[in-house]
Formats: structure tokens, sequence, C-alpha cells
């Protein structure tokens, strides 16, 4: 992931603003790379927590944030059963997808950048606001004292 105002492909500064039809997934403005024609949902970097820090997370959730109680994530309940089961929230982690070239073609719709091993490359990401919200909720809490207590059980059982 590039400066906000560079493409996180290729960044290059050559991009265009393009109208998006409301889809509650994707931004409803996105831009599009003139050099690699990667597209992006930007983000303003006032908006940030650190504007010092390009990885910093925001200040509040993204209006497309999947946390938010009606993003379209949260209104099928048996999809975000399993994107919780998905994140194992004791060692889960949840990054932001503004910056990040959009990829529907890929499993959750962005080409997140990866290490070596495929795995997201946390030294390029930023945790979502939603997400770091969410982990201080009673619900976030509860679920991971249940899991605590399932993993103490699992590694005290001979």
């Amino acid at each position: 992931m590039k400066g906000a105002d560079q493409c996180p492909r290729c960044a290059s500064r050559r991009w265009g603003h393009v109208a998006q039809p409301v889809t509650g997934f994707y931004a409803r403005v996105i831009r599009v790379c003139a050099n690699c024609s990667a597209a992006w949902e930007p983000f303003d970097e006032a908006d940030l927590l650190d504007a010092g820090e390009r990885y910093s997370s925001f200040r509040k959730p993204c209006n497309n944030c999947a946390f938010r109680k009606d993003s379209p994530e949260h209104q099928d309940p048996v999809a975000w059963q399993a994107l919780m089961d998905k994140l194992g929230w004791l060692d889960g982690h949840f990054y932001c997808h503004k910056g990040v070239p959009i990829a529907p073609e890929s499993e959750n719709g962005f080409a997140y950048p990866q290490d070596r091993e495929h795995k997201p490359d946390v030294r390029k990401l930023r945790l979502c606001r939603g997400f770091l919200n969410w982990l201080n909720s009673r619900e976030a809490k509860a679920k991971l004292a249940i899991q605590m207590l399932a993993r103490e059980r699992q590694e005290a059982s001979p």
C-alpha cells in the first residue's frame, strides 16, 4: 500500500476517479490508475489516527466497513458467523480495504499485499478501525474469553 495519492500497485500518481453503482460493497467512487489500470478505494490521510504513519488505522470506521451493523456482511447471519470463525479471534486480524487494489475475483474482493508465503504482509496493511472497535465490544470480549478457556482446556488435557 503506497501513499494516499499513489496507485497501490505501481505507485503512479496518474489516476482518475470513476463513479460506481451503489452496491453496498465497494465505495461509490474509486480511483483507477492510468499507468497499470489498478482500481482502489481512495482515502484521505487526514482521516488516519496518525497522519504521519501511512499504515495507521483510521479515526473511525469506513463508510462501507464490514463491521458496520448495516453492512452487507452483517445482513447474512450465516456468512457473518463464517467470517467470525475464519478469523479465529484469538489470533485473527482484519485489515482495512481502503487503498488496496480491488480484485472482485479474489476471496474477499481485494488484492491485499502478501509475503513470500502468500500470507498478508502485515508491514503493508492497516488494521480495520471497525474491527478494532468491535474487539473492544462486550460481544468480542465474551467470544475471546470462551475461546481462551477452550484453548486452555485443550492444552491441559493429556
